[in-house]
Parts: structure tokens; sequence; C-alpha cells
């Protein structure tokens, strides 16, 4: 029996650890993104994690590890960790005795009590289990919260190269219509071509060149966005947001069944997961405080009662009778806790469905439109240009008819690479909404 009282004694006092640290976050966000969190301490300026290079542009992914590296509003958040952290190593703690020392005192004799809670050595574990799930509950909602910010930068950095491909067209257009203006000229000047036309093509060229500057101006605006997501706002070194190798990854792969990617989602979204622990940390919670309906205080009393003598010592147990008070109130609330935690989690998981059903349906939209555009509708747009221009050359047809189906043919250009742009902003909402990419 002797030696069964140590081992109840470590299990009691056992260490208030968990292993959901900043590590532990690093190594799950790498995962599910392929970018790992920054350093906890912070710098003075940001910093370029290993794999991302300045110099040749940056993708997509590269946008997300630096956003994870470096940005400060990312790693506010991740301070949180610390304060559950903090919670759990108090839960850990035992309180320390209570010492009354009364002095001596005409006849009132020297004299000192010793008190220690009793209670606190069952109710620890209690107190441990629930402060360890909060911690794992935090960790994950900050997973979550990463999943959120790497979501953020693929759809700023859909929106720089959306920018910047809609001003290499715009300036590709201006070219164009500069050109068209130059023949008109010299057409006009042989007699072949009325003032009229002459106009019409100088008003598309000055309509061109608005159009180009706007655009400019607008990538510029888009990389302000994200250079504030990555963590650049007021770093001097310039970013140049490029396209992946393609807008999809796998254009050409068969649809997954929508059902596929919910039951992923269901089994990989970190939030989920917390809000499960959150109901497990109520009930824990709950469970202590239905233990604090009886406490009891192990006292041990001292008294002096003569120099010869010396002191008398007698141990003693205080513990208060719950008559009035079973600490109805603290029980009452971790119930109404437990209950909202419960709802909560069925709402989320509800939400979860509902985006990911949401994703997944823009998704195959916007590859379907990008696949009709390119096969069809953009071949199309490019033969009915040579078919003008043939019949201008020909004589058959004004160059009005060019000037149009230029113009159509650019904004099929621009039509196209909204709809990749559409398809990138798609797969960051799926791979959000379902946790990470789906397998």
């Amino acid at each position: 029996m002797h030696r069964l009282a140590p081992v109840a004694l470590a299990t009691v006092l056992g260490c208030a650890t968990s292993p959901y640290d900043h590590a532990w976050i690093a190594r799950d966000l790498a995962r599910r993104t392929g970018a790992a969190a920054g350093p906890q301490r912070p710098a003075d300026a940001p910093s370029v994690p290993r794999g991302v290079s300045l110099d040749d542009g940056l993708t997509a992914a590269e946008a997300v590890a630096l956003a994870l590296w470096n940005s400060p509003r990312f790693h506010a958040d991740l301070a949180q960790l610390g304060f559950s952290r903090a919670d759990l190593e108090e839960a850990g703690q035992l309180p320390n005795p209570l010492l009354t020392l009364m002095l001596p005192v005409a006849s009132h004799p020297l004299s000192f009590r010793v008190q220690a809670p009793l209670e606190a050595l069952w109710q620890r574990g209690r107190r441990v289990a629930a402060a360890q799930r909060d911690v794992e509950r935090v960790a994950r909602s900050l997973v979550q919260t990463g999943l959120d910010l790497a979501r953020d930068v693929r759809l700023a950095h859909a929106d720089a190269v959306l920018a910047g491909e809609r001003q290499r067209v715009r300036a590709e257009a201006a070219a164009t219509l500069d050109a068209i203006i130059e023949i008109t000229r010299l057409r006009a000047a042989a007699g072949d071509v009325g003032d009229a036309e002459l106009e019409s093509a100088r008003a598309e060229a000055l309509t061109a060149r608005d159009a180009a500057l706007r655009a400019e101006a607008d990538q510029q605006l888009a990389l302000v966005t994200l250079r504030a997501l990555v963590g650049f706002a007021a770093d001097p070194r310039p970013l140049r947001a490029v396209a992946d190798a393609a807008a999809d990854p796998r254009p050409d792969a068969p649809a997954e069944p929508v059902a596929d990617t919910v039951r992923f989602a269901l089994s990989a979204r970190p939030d989920l997961h917390a809000a499960g622990l959150a109901v497990e940390a109520a009930a824990a919670r709950a469970g202590w405080e239905r233990t604090r309906i009886i406490s009891f205080t192990a006292a041990l009393d001292a008294v002096t009662l003569n120099p010869i003598d010396g002191l008398a010592l007698g141990p003693g147990l205080i513990a208060p009778l719950p008559i009035f008070n079973q600490n109805q109130g603290a029980i009452g609330r971790a119930e109404a806790e437990i209950e909202q935690t419960s709802w909560r989690a069925v709402a989320l998981r509800q939400q979860v469905v509902a985006e990911v059903t949401q994703a997944h349906g823009q998704l195959a939209q916007a590859r379907a439109s990008l696949a009709r555009w390119r096969a069809e509708v953009s071949p199309s747009l490019d033969r009915s240009v040579g078919h003008a221009n043939e019949q201008f050359t020909a004589g058959e047809a004004s160059y009005l008819v060019v000037l149009d189906a230029t113009r159509r043919a650019i904004d099929g250009r621009l039509r196209v690479v909204e709809l990749e742009a559409d398809v990138r902003r798609a797969l960051a909402q799926r791979d959000r909404s379902a946790g990470g990419t789906p397998r």
C-alpha cells in the first residue's frame, strides 16, 4: 500500500504541459499551406524566408510564405497562445499553505497555524484537463487564422496578377490602335477613308491610351494591398506579383464530388476541431465546479503552553458545511457554457458545409467558363479580326468594321485573364473552406 501512495501523488501532481505550442502551429500550417509561421520575436524589418525570392517576381505560394513569416497582425494573434499556456501553468499550480502567527502578548501564548486546502489536490486534475483543452483549442483556432490569412493573400495576389495582365493587355491594345490610326491617316490622305472613320480611329486610340494609364494605376493599388498583407507595407523593396505556371494546377482533372470535399473539410478544418475542444473544456470545467461543493482544509496548530513543555502540536480539519451554498451559480454557468459551445459547434459544422458547397460550385463554374473561352470564344474573336482586316484590304468593308472587331478581341482577351483570376480566387476559397488542399 505504501508503494501506491507516491504513484497516486505523482498522478495528482503531474506536469501541466501541452504539446500545442508555436512550433506545432508552424508545422501544421506548413502541412496545410506549404509555408510555416515566422519567428515569435518581432523584427525591425520584414525578412524573406528560405525558398522565397523577390528578384524573379512573387508567386501566390511565395506570397503566402512571406505573409505567414512577416504579417504583424498574424503574429499578434499567435501571442494568444502564450495567454492560454500561462493559464495552463496556473491551473497546474497548487495554492501555497497559509501561515498564521500569533505573538505572545500578556497571558496569550505564542501560537501559529498552518493551513493547506486539500481540495486543490483532487480538483487539480480537472483544472489541468480543462486548461489543456483550451490550449489545444487556441492552437487550432490560430491555425485557422493562418488559413484565413493564406486565403486573403491568395485573393490579393490574384487581384494583383489580374491588374498586371489588364495593364499589359491595355498597353498592347493602345499600341495596336495607335498603329491603326497611322494606317487610317495614310488611307485618308489617299482618299480611301473618310473623315468620320479617321475621327473614330483617333477616338478609339485615345480611349485605349487612357484605359492603359488607368490599368497601370490599378496595378499599383493592387500591389499596395498585397504588400500590406505580406508585411511589406513600409519596406522599400519592390514586389511584383507573377502568375503561377497555370491558373489551375489541374485544369483537365475531373472535378472531385462535392461530397468528398465536404467529408475532407469536416475532418480537416481546424476551427471545427477547436469547437469540439471548447465543448470538452466546458464539460471539464463543469466537473471541476461540481467538486467544489465540498472543500477541506488541513490545519496544524502549534501553541506554546509553557517554556518547559515547548510547543503543543495538534492537527485538524476545516470544512464548510454546504447548507446554503452548493456552488449552484458556478455550476449553472458551466452547464450553460456546455450548451452554448455545443450549439456553436453545430452551427459551425453547418457553416463549413455551406462554405465548401459554395466554393466548390464557384470553382466548377470558373473552370467551365475559362475552358469555353479558351477553346471557343477567343479563337472566334481572333478569326473575326482577321476576316475584318481581309475585307478592309479588299475594299469590301470600312475600317469601322476593323475597329469593332479589334475592340471585341481586346475585350475577349481581358475576359480570359479575368476568368483565370476567378479560377485562382475559387481555388483559394476552396482550400480555405476545406482546411487545406483536398487530397
